[in-house]
């Protein structure tokens, strides 16, 4: 045991030696991480700004890739891979942190004890940083949600508009500002896209794509295909979406009405099982009294 804790000791102190001084390095990212007042854990960034000029743990390869498509799906791509550092940069600091106190602490103590409290340790390091490193994997996956949960709603809108004979971007931009929402904001992006002197066609196939959801994907390409043939069957076109998607919409429904029903049976087994051991005790107990 002595020597697992010294191994402790030297890792803690060497985690936390190093964490100080990417600290102080990291003072001249301040600025970089100034305005960012509702980004959690917002003064942790700057030392892990400044572990990523030690070339072993640069962001790259395929977890560079994959923050750096989030970043573009929830940020764009001007911020891409600003964001892209800046959550990796959280996600060392933090991890380290926490390495450094976990082992510090586990060299202090002794037996069985030690054992434990490294195991935890090992556990809460590895999930602080899976916790870390997926957040935007996790907003990007609930703003698909949010999209795909209200389409029906958005394109029946559109239908509706369209086949009033009101034009397809003014009945977009209509519907866009209609609510709040995910997907609202992702068609109010593509309205501020086309004031910037994006195409129309090229606007609303970037809306797909952004809400990172195939139905949404396909009716974005679809869109832009009827709007390439003249836009003259587009009031079908959206009617057709519209009754589809409703139906797709129910089907998901029961789907997951079936899921929480199947969620719902285990502990309602296990319920049952603890009722009938609770009445076979009291049926022994009795017996047992009456020999």
């Amino acid at each position: 045991m002595f020597w697992i804790r010294l191994v402790c000791a030297a890792l803690g102190t060497a985690l936390s030696v190093l964490y100080l001084l990417m600290l102080a390095r990291g003072r001249k990212y301040q600025d970089i991480t100034a305005n960012l007042e509702s980004f959690e854990n917002r003064d942790l960034c700057n030392a892990g700004f400044a572990m990523q000029e030690i070339p072993a743990l640069a962001l790259r390869g395929k977890l560079g890739k994959q923050l750096r498509v989030q970043a573009d799906l929830l940020y764009g791509s001007t911020y891409q891979e600003y964001y892209a550092r800046l959550y990796y940069a959280r996600a060392l600091s933090v991890t380290v942190l926490l390495a450094a106190v976990l082992l510090l602490a586990s060299s202090l103590l002794n037996g069985s004890t030690l054992v434990l409290l490294l195991l935890a340790a090992a556990i809460a390091v590895a999930g602080i940083w899976i916790s870390q490193i997926s957040e935007m994997k996790k907003t990007v996956d609930r703003r698909r949600e949010a999209c795909l949960n209200e389409f029906p709603n958005v394109i029946s809108k559109l239908a509706l508009l369209v086949s009033s004979g009101m034009i397809l971007f003014q009945a977009w931009s209509a519907v866009a500002e209609s609510r709040e929402g995910e997907i609202y904001d992702l068609m109010r992006r593509a309205c501020q896209d086309v004031g910037n002197g994006m195409s129309e066609s090229d606007a609303y196939y970037r809306f797909g794509v952004l809400s990172d959801c195939q139905d949404i994907r396909k009716f974005s390409s679809m869109l832009v295909q009827s709007l390439e043939k003249g836009g003259s069957e587009l009031t079908m076109f959206l009617m057709q979406q519209s009754k589809e998607l409703w139906s797709q919409k129910r089907q998901r429904a029961l789907q997951e009405g079936d899921a929480a029903a199947a969620k719902l049976l285990v502990p309602t087994v296990l319920m049952l099982a603890g009722i009938m051991l609770i009445i076979l005790s009291a049926v022994f107990m009795s017996m047992t009294l009456a020999f």
